[in-house]
């Protein structure tokens, strides 16, 4: 369940809840948290709740843990076999799931070269597309400078995730729109991450999971091995270091006084007496290892950490 993006659908969610189970509507939700830490912290949780008691009094909870990471295991004979006609037809009408389409991974000196290699041989010898100037919203536009044929763009890590002056600041729409776009991204430059640079390490996470859910493929071109990539984050200390580099100010209050898993690294505010706040330390964690994990999914062996 994404969940800032659900709260203001919130009333609508609940009415509907409750008026279509009774006329015999069976509804499936998934969610990779429990139903009590739904929308954790979140700015005026309380009508939120109700929800979760629903979840509790309404519908069968199934836990489905496992030890593995399913996104990292290799397909048992190699690469998944091709669809049948019939499959890849079913899957252009939405009834199942194509097998997604694989990227690549290359880091170390030579990255940006292999990536330069794989975006040649898919421009081949004929001309390039045109750039696609794509609408984001709010009178925003984002330019696809440089195309390839099959749907595929190039962008350097700075344009999509890197604060430029006199630009504004790319998220989730501006991701949204490319995904919906393209079918290939190939993405050069992509830095190892430290708390400096807390907030680029979020557009990344949301560009890849952009990407992730419209079922692009990613080629990456990355100064570390994905399982560096972004380890002084994962790796990072106390409350202080976790909130360094975010762009959204703590008061002088700060977190001291919290236990650094729920303290703020993204910005507080206080709503009914209740301190909710924009990430937790917690919070950025569980984001980061899930976008290391999608990661290799969509980016084959090479990605592998």
């Amino acid at each position: 369940l994404p969940l800032l993006p659900l709260l203001p659908l919130l009333p609508l969610l609940l009415s509907h809840s409750y008026s279509i189970l009774p006329r015999g509507v069976t509804v499936l939700f998934t969610s990779n948290r429990p139903a009590e830490a739904l929308y954790e912290r979140g700015l005026n949780r309380k009508y939120f709740l109700p929800f979760v008691a629903l979840i509790h009094t309404r519908f069968s909870n199934l836990a489905l843990a496992a030890a593995a990471d399913y996104r990292t295991l290799r397909p048992p004979n190699g690469a998944p076999a091709p669809l049948s006609a019939e499959a890849c037809g079913a899957a252009e009408e939405g009834r199942v799931f194509a097998p997604r389409a694989r990227g690549g991974f290359y880091h170390g000196a030579s990255a940006g070269v292999s990536l330069r290699r794989a975006w040649g041989e898919r421009l081949g010898s004929g001309a390039a597309p045109p750039p696609l100037q794509l609408e984001v919203g709010f009178g925003r536009q984002l330019r696809v400078a440089r195309t390839a044929p099959g749907e595929a763009a190039w962008f350097e890590f700075a344009e999509l995730c890197e604060a430029r002056p006199g630009e504004p600041a790319r998220g989730a729409p501006d991701f949204l729109a490319l995904a919906s776009a393209v079918r290939t991204v190939y993405l050069n430059g992509v830095p190892r991450l430290d708390v400096r640079q807390r907030n680029e390490a979020r557009r990344l996470v949301l560009l890849v999971d952009a990407l992730y859910e419209a079922r692009c493929a990613l080629h990456v071109a990355a100064e570390a091995p994905l399982a560096e990539l972004l380890s002084p984050l994962l790796d990072g200390g106390g409350a202080d270091t976790m909130m360094a580099g975010a762009e959204v100010a703590v008061d002088d209050a700060g977190a001291a006084s919290l236990p650094f898993s729920v303290a703020p690294v993204g910005g507080r505010y206080s709503v009914d007496g209740e301190l909710a706040s924009f990430f937790t330390a917690k919070d950025e964690a569980f984001m980061l290892r899930r976008t290391l994990s999608r990661l290799t999914e969509m980016c084959g062996p090479q990605a592998e950490y």
